[in-house]
C-alpha cells in the first residue's frame, strides 16, 4: 500500500472518528435534555401544590425525589443561635447568601430541619440581624422542601457554609446534634414560604423552569457529524481538480488537458464590467456621430 492509499485511509478513519464522535456527543445532550424536562415536571406539579404536614411527605429521614419543592406545613420553634450563613447562592443575577436555621418542629417524635430563610446581597459583613431567629415561641411556617446538597470539603470559617448540608450546618452553628431536641433530618432541608422574610432578608426567587439548550446543542452535534464526510468529498474534489489543472499545466496543454475553473466573478467585477460596457457603448456613439457629420 503506498503512501497516498494510507493517508486517504487515515483521513477516512479520522473522519468516521469525528462522526460517531459527534453521534455520541448529541446522544449526550438528549439525555441531558431529557434530565432536564423531568426536572421541570417536577417543579410545575409540586411547587405551587397545596401544603401537607412534613410527616405526609417524610415519614421518615427520605424525601422522594418526586417530591421535590413540596411545600409542607410544620409548627414549632426556631432554634435560638443556629443561624448560619450560605456563601455564593447568586439571586436574580446578584452575589449573594442566605440565612440557614434550624426549625424544631412539635410532632412526635420531634424533629430538626434546617431552613433557608431569605437572602442578602453578599457583602464583606453579614447585616446586622440577618442570622437572628425569632424568639416568640410557637409558630408555624411553610416551606418547600428541597433535597440535601454533598458535603462540602472546603474549610468553611465559622458560621459559613457553602452546601445545605444539614450536617454541616449544625457543625458550624457550633450547637451538637445531640442537644437540638429532635432528630435532624439529614437528606432534606425547607426553603421558607410562608411568612416571607422581612428586614434585610429577601425572599427567595421561584425555580427556573427553562428547558435550556441541550435539545438545540443536540441537534448542531448531529448535524456536525452528518456534514464532515459531505465536506471531505467536497474537499477531495477540490483538491483533485487542482491536481489536473496542475498536471495540465505541467505537460504544456496537451490533448487531456483539463480546462481551468471559472472563478466566480465579485462584485468589483461586475462593477468593472458595467463601467467598460458604458465607456465602449459612449466610444461607439461618439464615432458613429462623426461618421455622420463629418470633422468639424
Amino acid at each position: 500500500m503506498n503512501d497516498a492509499r494510507l493517508r486517504a485511509v487515515g483521513i477516512v478513519l479520522l473522519i468516521a472518528m469525528g462522526s460517531v464522535a459527534c453521534g455520541f456527543l448529541g446522544l449526550w445532550q438528549l439525555h441531558r435534555h431529557q434530565e432536564r424536562v423531568a426536572q421541570v415536571d417536577v417543579i410545575e406539579s409540586n411547587f405551587d401544590a397545596a401544603p401537607v404536614p412534613l410527616a405526609e411527605v417524610m415519614p421518615g429521614d427520605a424525601l422522594d425525589p418526586a417530591r421535590v419543592w413540596q411545600p409542607v406545613e410544620i409548627t414549632g420553634t426556631w432554634i435560638e443561635s443556629s443561624g448560619v450563613q450560605l456563601r455564593n447562592r447568586p439571586v436574580q443575577d446578584a452575589n449573594a447568601s442566605h440565612a440557614l436555621a434550624l426549625f424544631l418542629t412539635d410532632e412526635a417524635p420531634a424533629r430538626a430541619l434546617v431552613v433557608d430563610r431569605g437572602w442578602w446581597r453578599q457583602t464583606s459583613v453579614v447585616p446586622d440581624g440577618a442570622l437572628d431567629v425569632p424568639t416568640d415561641g410557637s409558630t408555624t411556617i411553610t416551606v418547600r422542601l428541597r433535597a440535601e446538597e454533598p458535603l462540602d470539603e472546603r474549610s468553611n470559617p465559622v458560621g459559613e457554609v457553602f452546601r445545605v448540608h444539614p450536617p454541616s450546618v449544625v457543625e458550624q452553628s457550633g450547637l451538637d446534634a445531640a442537644d437540638l431536641g429532635g432528630a435532624l433530618v439529614t437528606n432534606a432541608y425547607g426553603m421558607i414560604a410562608d411568612p416571607r422574610p422581612s428586614g434585610v432578608l429577601g425572599s427567595l426567587p421561584e425555580p427556573d423552569t427553562s428547558l435550556r439548550s441541550h435539545l438545540s446543542y443536540a441537534l448542531q452535534w448531529w448535524f456536525f457529524g452528518a456534514a464532515l464526510p459531505v465536506a471531505a468529498v467536497v474537499l477531495k474534489r477540490r483538491i483533485d481538480a487542482d491536481a489536473a489543472e496542475a498536471r495540465a499545466a505541467a505537460e504544456g496543454g496537451g490533448a487531456t488537458a483539463v480546462p481551468a475553473r471559472r472563478r466566480r466573478a465579485t462584485m468589483a467585477d461586475e462593477e468593472d464590467a458595467i463601467l467598460d460596457a458604458a465607456e465602449a457603448a459612449e466610444a461607439a456613439a461618439s464615432s458613429e456621430r462623426l461618421q455622420r457629420t463629418g470633422p468639424s
